[in-house]
């Protein structure tokens, strides 16, 4: 048996960075050099890269919420163990928003009556945690009105947030997307939170119109910026747009689409093998081709991966217009997480074109409702971000 305390520091520090956070963390009471080591930011740092690529895949979980309350991680692979989350204390006793995931880290939001009442970072596996301050500019998915001279509090049209990271400055942003109609104005109030500052800004922009389908309300995170489905506000015809917020310019920029999409097309952003992805469909077919960006920026890296069937069981009206199958951002192994209309969770297999379905304990009952589940993938880590 070899000696740990005669291994040269660096081979410590390659074969420790390889481990799972709960080794990791058990590591830590060894001795005071394995205890610096492990809480040094580089080492954090260099244990995030490995974890969050594919040799730390098997490390991977999904993170699943059930009606706002039962948090659940499940391992994405056999025995699919589903361990039980305890989530920081609230500041209300509201319904929790799975906002996403990034480097390790949940984002968690509590609503009440539409507001964003409380926003809290959070790593499951170490439970270091921050809330954020309370978002300060007045009622947050309402605004006022004077009818008849009367004040009226009007709720606005709806309002999306996200969550990722600025790897220029090493720095977490929350964003909160409000698009607002009053009186003959339309525009998006936007709030920005930077977790290095402490502190929320704001600003208002008028050039884009959030295109929200049922099921994705969450920006999703790739390479420093967060996406979602908009129209410009000038187009009449309604043209589908992925447009990105950057995280370090703090503004909006269009990613370049391989064709066209008017307002007959249902498209949804996703993540895909650490890439944006999207899912296009459209009400005359019964399927939803998955595309991927190999190049982050680049029209011509567009490629179609394959069609997904809508699950045969579905039963819908002919009628509905919009994204019936989508997929959250997981992709291991060719297995994709795919949910219907109804938030009802299925595997689906790329290679051989088929379903399985999702049963882990409890979570295989799904008939509680629309959006009664989230969900999310979490890679290990051991990043802080508060006590």
């Amino acid at each position: 048996m070899v000696d740990a305390a005669k291994l040269p520091p660096d081979l410590v520090a390659e074969i420790l960075h390889r481990l799972p956070v709960r080794d990791l963390l058990r590591c830590r009471c060894v001795n005071k050099l394995w205890l610096s080591l492990i809480d040094d930011r580089s080492f954090i740092s260099k244990h995030l890269r490995y974890m969050s690529g594919s040799a730390g895949a098997e490390n991977h979980s999904i993170i699943l919420l059930r009606a706002g309350q039962n948090l659940r991680s499940i391992e994405m692979e056999p025995p699919y163990r589903v361990r039980e989350l305890q989530p920081p204390p609230r500041r209300s006793g509201s319904k929790i928003v799975l906002v996403g995931s990034c480097n390790g880290l949940l984002c968690l939001s509590s609503l009440a009556s539409g507001a964003a009442e409380d926003v809290a970072l959070w790593n499951p596996l170490t439970n270091d945690h921050a809330h954020l301050p309370i978002v300060p500019f007045g009622n947050f998915g309402s605004i006022s009105m004077i009818i008849e001279g009367v004040t009226m509090i009007m709720m606005s049209s709806f309002a999306v947030i996200g969550f990722g990271y600025d790897s220029v400055t090493g720095d977490y942003k929350v964003v909160i997307i409000e698009s607002v109609s009053k009186e003959e104005e339309q525009f998006q109030d936007i709030r920005f939170y930077s977790l290095l500052k402490n502190s929320w800004m704001r600003f208002r922009d008028d050039r884009y119109w959030l295109c929200l389908p049922q099921n994705r309300k969450m920006g999703v995170y790739v390479n420093n910026n967060l996406h979602w489905v908009m129209t410009r506000r000038s187009d009449s015809n309604a043209t589908r747009l992925i447009v990105a917020f950057d995280l370090r310019t703090e503004d909006y920029k269009e990613v370049p689409l391989p064709f066209y999409f008017d307002n007959q097309f249902g498209v949804d952003v996703t993540v895909l093998e650490g890439c944006l992805g999207m899912v296009v469909n459209s009400h005359h077919y019964n399927v939803a081709d998955v595309w991927i960006m190999r190049e982050y920026g680049s029209r011509e890296s567009w490629a179609m991966l394959f069609s997904v069937p809508y699950y045969e069981v579905l039963e819908f009206d002919n009628d509905y217009y919009g994204d019936v199958c989508y997929l959250e951002p997981s992709y291991s192994g060719g297995q994709l997480l795919v949910a219907d209309m109804y938030k009802k969770y299925l595997w689906f297999d790329a290679k051989n074109q088929t379903f399985r379905t999702f049963n882990i304990s409890d979570f295989d009952s799904c008939n509680v409702g629309y959006e009664s589940f989230n969900a999310a993938v979490c890679a290990e880590s051991l990043v802080q971000v508060g006590t």
